[in-house]
């Protein structure tokens, strides 16, 4: 068998004899430093990624994340519970004003607060919605329009 035929049965002859390094040709086993793969490499050549987790960065270590320091400081009860409150009612879509006590809650505060509304030229669901966060009435479009007339 000619040279020429020997040469393309097997390519791993002909690769190290194309590089001119022939029996020069070292092999090195390489660890990965993402997820500690070792592996020994088809070529003398730097692998271009790790064969088990394909990362290219298989040769730089992996960089940790620097932790922003934790407040410590101790909370006040009420403040805890305002904060939570809050938190809470914005994530319910609830207002976040409280109700007070000598507030005007009667049907002629919500009467004139409609009229208002009506005559500022404002939208029926907008109407709807304020009588009920400020009057914890639910009303739909026809109750709105009798009241207001």
């Amino acid at each position: 068998m000619p040279l020429s035929n020997n040469l393309r049965v097997a390519p791993v002859i002909k690769r190290v004899l194309v590089q001119g390094r022939g029996e020069q040709a070292v092999l090195h086993q390489h660890t990965c430093l993402r997820c500690g793969n070792t592996w020994w490499p088809r070529r003398p050549s730097k692998p271009l990624r790790c064969p088990k987790c394909k990362t290219p960065y298989w040769d730089r270590p992996r960089r940790v994340k620097e932790s922003r320091p934790v407040d410590r400081t101790p909370l006040k009860r009420e403040d805890l519970k305002d904060s939570l409150r809050a938190e809470l009612g914005k994530a319910l879509g609830l207002g976040t004003r409280e109700p007070d006590a000598h507030e005007d809650r009667s049907l002629a505060k919500a009467l004139a607060v409609l009229r208002a509304m009506k005559a500022a030229g404002r939208t029926w669901q907008e109407m709807a919605e304020r009588v009920e966060r400020e009057f914890g009435s639910k009303l739909d479009k026809d109750q709105l329009k009798a009241l207001v007339r």
